[in-house]
């Protein structure tokens, strides 16, 4: 259950001041906020530090990244005279539980749903096994525990039960990070959204965490004090952090290029799992635009066009490469500037001929599209990307140029069908750019030609 219902007010007292004030806070994805009041005399509360505050339901709420606005003050100015002193609180995150989270505190452990995710997750000699059993063991239990750059990640499958029934009610999938350093709280959701990241890419769609918890403690010693009975339990974490509406039909396991339905696709899951964040650094910018791109699917507009460019420029392995070789540029400007200086310029337009002759160094954008374009239908098959794409790519970065300054409003319903297709051509190539490294089974590479990213790109009229 959760520790604090979401977008329900409750009775409060801070816990900053030593004067125990009186208030409310509030917490849901779209808010996060605590009003606090005084009926005797003005106070201000510094929102630059975490603000702790005690609830109805003696949980502690920790209020981090906060906005405070200057108390302001109600009167009556006859008799009988009284004042009101009242502050407003906005955060970006709140931390629940038993004692305060202060900004010092750090994370060494955190678990976490992700909605849309029991068809992806669903092994059948593991759910049919839990289903029987009214006490499962830790092996059906446990869907994979891996070690990855510095974590531990960890899946298994959670279960409410009924008096009525042996099995479960309700089965649903846990994720967990462990860390080896315990980053700060600031820092461990990066962590947490480069393993939704990973979900996401799986399915095509935006997801995002939700019922998230952290610890400082390792499972181990969790553990260790719950057979004790000495664990206080864990800290929930709220977010500002609404979430995208998903279509059911995208939601396919078809489209999946790994999934966990029985042992050895379980295995080529954790496999491209711990390969995504083990690259997850150099990653984190293309796989933010990546999830930028799947929050846009519905909409055509130049912020995804130039959103879908730029994932492909931040993509490591989608780099242009050169056509001249260090030496060639030498010989040619060598030749160019003796030329140069032969027909009475200046010694200095060597510098200018110089520049000129980097900026053509590198390939076209036809030549870079028909590499890349090449290099997925090497992993992936010849026919993943339609014959055309070349040609869309290429209109994309045309399409680039009318948008990079203001909104583009396409001439014709023609131009406006092939922004669209242009637009899902990119966004397509950088699906498969991303997925190219990945250890993906030979099983798999043709699902991933299904994933709903390539389906619209083909689906898409021109």
């Amino acid at each position: 259950m959760p520790k604090i219902e979401s977008g329900k007010p409750l009775h409060c007292i801070e816990l900053v001041t030593g004067e125990n004030l009186t208030g409310t806070v509030l917490v849901s994805d779209e808010e996060i906020r605590a009003r606090i009041y005084s009926y005797a005399d003005f106070f201000h509360i510094k929102g630059e530090q975490p603000v702790f505050l005690q609830t109805e339901t003696n949980e502690i709420v920790s209020l981090h990244s906060n906005v405070t606005t200057i108390a302001g003050t109600s009167s009556r100015n006859i008799a009988p005279q009284r004042e009101t002193h009242r502050q407003e609180i906005l955060s970006n995150v709140a931390v629940v539980g038993h004692d305060p989270w202060r900004a010092e505190d750090r994370v060494k452990r955190v678990s976490f749903h992700v909605k849309h995710t029991n068809g992806l997750m669903r092994h059948d000699r593991k759910v049919k096994a839990i289903g029987r059993n009214r006490f499962p063991t830790e092996e059906h239990l446990i869907i994979f525990n891996d070690t990855a750059q510095g974590l531990t990640v960890r899946a298994w499958y959670s279960a409410t039960y009924g008096g009525e029934f042996e099995g479960p009610k309700e089965l649903w999938p846990t994720f967990e990070i462990e860390f080896e350093e315990p980053p700060s709280l600031r820092d461990y959701i990066e962590h947490v959204s480069d393993y939704v990241n990973f979900l996401s890419f799986c399915f095509g769609v935006q997801l995002k965490p939700s019922a998230i918890r952290i610890d400082r403690l390792s499972f181990a010693q969790m553990m260790e004090a719950a057979e004790q009975h000495e664990y206080p339990g864990e800290h929930e974490v709220h977010y500002i952090w609404p979430e995208a509406e998903v279509d059911n039909r995208d939601l396919w396991v078809g489209g999946s290029p790994v999934r966990c339905w029985d042992d050895k696709e379980l295995a080529s899951f954790r496999e491209c799992l711990v390969a995504w964040m083990n690259r997850a650094a150099a990653w984190r910018r293309p796989n933010a635009l990546m999830m930028a791109s799947f929050g846009l699917k519905n909409v055509v507009s130049s912020e995804r066009l130039l959103n879908a460019c730029r994932w492909l420029e931040d993509i490591p392995i989608a780099k242009a490469q050169p056509m001249l070789s260090g030496s060639d540029i030498d010989a040619i400007l060598a030749v160019a500037a003796a030329k140069a200086q032969e027909l009475g310029h200046d010694v200095a337009i060597g510098e200018r001929i110089a520049g000129a002759i980097r900026w053509i160094r590198a390939e076209t954008a036809e030549q870079q599209f028909k590499r890349l374009v090449g290099m997925v239908e090497a992993r992936f098959g010849k026919g993943v990307l339609p014959d055309e794409a070349v040609y869309h790519l290429k209109r994309a970065i045309s399409f680039r140029g009318k948008s990079a300054h203001g909104h583009f409003n396409p001439e014709s319903d023609a131009q406006f069908r092939g922004f669209s297709k242009s637009t899902r051509a990119m966004e397509a190539l950088c699906y498969l750019l991303t997925a190219l490294e990945l250890p993906i089974p030979e099983e798999g590479i043709p699902r991933a030609g299904s994933n709903p990213v390539l389906r619209d790109y083909r689906l898409a009229c021109d």
